[in-house]
């Protein structure tokens, strides 16, 4: 009993740490200025991350049918750079078609998202879905 209990103490404690420094999963970006947002999968490819627009919804949470963006990857070749952060790969902005050197930052359950394209630099704050 005293192993079994042990064993799945270190099970969850594993699961929670892995968890706050894996960028892997399903995103919310932040909403635009007329509140529609995108959700964003990121996932490995190789040893790097890459993101993949998964859809794109109204301000109400109303998926948006027909999104010409859908399946587009939006974040590709983002290496490893220390405990929570990705840097040296391209994000591209579906807003201003264009794309950046961009970095990820993890912080919980919130993904900062930025990209710079010469001296001008954007970042979002990002929500896990799942």
């Amino acid at each position: 009993m005293k192993r079994t209990t042990i064993a799945l103490l270190t099970t969850l404690l594993t699961a929670t740490a892995a968890s706050a420094t894996d960028a892997t999963g399903l995103w919310r970006t932040q909403s635009a200025s007329n509140g529609g947002y995108l959700q964003v999968k990121i996932e490995p490819c190789g040893a790097s991350l890459c993101g993949t627009i998964a859809g794109a919804y109204t301000s109400d949470g109303k998926a948006v049918s027909g999104y010409k963006n859908d399946g587009k990857q939006m974040i590709w070749d983002m290496k490893p750079d220390g405990a929570g952060k990705w840097d040296g790969g391209k994000i591209w902005s579906p807003d201003a078609n264009v794309t950046a050197n961009g970095k990820l930052s993890l912080d919980g359950g919130k993904l900062t998202v930025s990209g710079c394209k010469g001296p001008i630099c954007r970042s979002q704050e990002w929500t896990r879905v799942e």
